[in-house]
């Protein structure tokens, strides 16, 4: 029996004890990370911010095997945030619709969620009315008398993971959701659980409710966080195993309206979003460090750009011959910008060896 048909639906229940520990562990994580962040100031919180939502974009979407690309995304994020950025600002429709999606869901989270938003959101990323080829109905719930499943295997030996409710419940459901994601007193961070899993069993589109219902646990993080700002990414650390996630979506829709292991789930989760989100911090930290250090050292136009490069990945090596690829320049041009950066201090020989000699970012000059 798939929990839509349970008598009690949608009357959620889940053990208030155990899961309570766990939103205590995740409030203090917060907190504790939101306050570093505030004590570096707020150049440090907004390129956090902007690391942080260029992978929530990207990784919402590649989740469901669609790739996009991150120097379109950076360009239109560092825009909204009033950073320079050098990447070319030209987007396609389907970036264009994933970087609307995030931005209203985040920056937006204050306002009501109804479903002429969800229907903007939807259009958004179907700009064309097809996806993989095929034409779908776009900015309005699914009306088709097909049955919505999910399945998997070759044509003829199927395998049904999941079937959605009919399309003329869809209607109704989604009012009962919209009303609790809107007046619900539970904790924002409850909230994102219930609503997350109650849309995903609702499937209301014919196509993209994962990235609209990760979309609606964004805005609800941000009113965890009370901020416009997503500082740390629920879609990057589902990307790190989805399997993991579409079991436990999966284990939650059927049979009880007892939930706790997926709050309990989706809680840790979003307590490891946090986690990878200080590794960010500290390599936006270093930059600024970076930056600051060598504010007056005299560097040419070849120099700051291969050092932009390497700062935003922050580890990688580099050669002459990739440094001359960067800047369109001769060999003998990089190693002279190379040889001067190892005097003043910047750059250091790696200790990766191989054939050819690469130099990286001295850290601890």
């Amino acid at each position: 029996m798939y929990i839509y048909q349970h008598k009690n639906w949608p009357q959620w229940k889940w053990d208030q004890t155990q899961v309570n520990q766990l939103l205590i562990e995740l409030i203090g994580k917060q907190q504790h990370f939101l306050g570093k962040l505030e004590g570096l100031g707020f150049d440090v919180c907004e390129k956090t911010a902007l690391e942080s939502e260029i992978k929530d974009i990207l990784n919402n979407s590649e989740i469901e095997g669609n790739q996009l690309q991150e120097s379109q995304i950076r360009s239109s994020i560092a825009k909204n945030l009033g950073i320079d950025s050098d990447e070319p600002i030209n987007k396609s429709i389907e970036t264009e619709g994933a970087i609307n999606l995030f931005l209203d869901a985040t920056r937006n989270f204050k306002a009501a969620l109804t479903s002429d938003r969800l229907f903007d959101w939807h259009a958004g990323l179907f700009p064309t009315g097809r996806t993989a080829g095929i034409k779908i109905e776009v900015a309005k719930y699914r009306t088709s008398q097909e049955p919505m499943q999910i399945v998997s295997g070759a044509m003829g030996r199927e395998k049904v993971h999941y079937e959605a409710p009919p399309s003329s419940q869809v209607p109704k459901m989604m009012d009962e959701l919209l009303e609790y994601i809107n007046t619900g007193k539970d904790h924002p961070y409850i909230k994102a659980c219930i609503a997350h899993l109650w849309f995903e069993v609702i499937h209301p589109f014919e196509d993209g409710n994962g990235r609209i219902g990760r979309a609606i646990v964004d805005k609800l993080l941000c009113e965890a966080d009370d901020s416009t700002f997503r500082y740390y990414s629920f879609s990057s650390t589902i990307l790190k195993d989805t399997k993991a996630y579409y079991k436990e979506l999966n284990k939650a829709s059927f049979n009880t309206m007892d939930i706790t292991p997926w709050i309990n789930w989706m809680l840790h989760l979003i307590i490891e979003s946090i986690e990878l989100s200080e590794k960010i911090l500290q390599k936006v930290d270093l930059k600024r460090q970076f930056w600051e250090k060598h504010q007056v050292t005299e560097l040419n136009n070849r120099q700051q750009k291969v050092l932009k490069k390497l700062l935003d990945i922050a580890e990688i090596n580099i050669n002459a011959d990739r440094w001359s690829r960067i800047n369109k320049c001769s060999k003998m041009t990089a190693t002279r910008d190379i040889n001067d950066l190892i005097e003043k201090g910047i750059f250091i020989k790696s200790e990766s060896g191989g054939r050819s000699t690469y130099y990286q970012i001295n850290w601890h000059e």
